[in-house]
């Protein structure tokens, strides 16, 4: 970490937050959730995120994936001014809206942000256990939750190679170590 900002991106069910929250604790500076901020911004914000906040849960999961996917890349696109607008000085900033290519773009440096990605199965088995997910797809077709995870899975993967050709770390998560072990690792830039 040499800036005054981290930056944790990712993809949905990585434990970003959580990680994010703990590492805001360790270097002292205000936590900031892209998630947290989604629907102020989607309020003010392009054609891409006010689609994915008024189409049905149903009307989106039944699109193509590939659709899918290029609609959250369009909102994370459209939410990131509103995001770097919004920021501290200094803040661990967190969030699925940080492409590395708009990281890239600002620039910075690669010891200042990590990609946190979970593995297929760690997603599937974490989001089975949220409650929000599973009354957000009550009443639709089984589908419907592959559907959705297999969007997060190639949007997982689409970030985690980007991150990569950019010399971004990236960390794969798949249960093998604890919150606090992943929290210490985005710290130490050296790894």
């Amino acid at each position: 970490m040499n800036g005054t900002r981290v930056w944790i991106g990712g993809s949905p069910c990585a434990g970003k937050s959580t990680v994010a929250a703990l590492v805001a604790e360790s270097v002292g500076w205000p936590l900031y959730s892209c998630d947290d901020a989604f629907d102020r911004h989607a309020a003010v914000a392009g054609p891409a995120m006010r689609k994915v906040t008024t189409m049905p849960i149903g009307e989106r999961l039944a699109q193509p994936v590939d659709v899918q996917v290029e609609d959250v890349v369009r909102a994370c696109r459209e939410q990131f001014p509103l995001i770097l607008a919004d920021l501290p000085p200094a803040a661990v900033v967190e969030g699925a809206a940080l492409l590395p290519s708009l990281l890239a773009g600002l620039p910075v440096p690669p010891a200042d942000a990590v990609w946190l990605v979970p593995t297929p199965a760690f997603q599937r088995h974490h989001y089975a256990r949220r409650r929000w997910a599973r009354d957000l797809t009550r009443g639709l077709p089984p589908s419907a939750f592959d559907r959705w995870m297999e969007r997060d899975e190639r949007f997982a993967a689409r970030v985690a190679a980007e991150a990569r050709d950019r010399g971004y770390r990236v960390l794969t998560v798949d249960g093998s170590f604890d919150v606090q072990t992943t929290a210490e690792w985005v710290v130490d830039s050296d790894e």
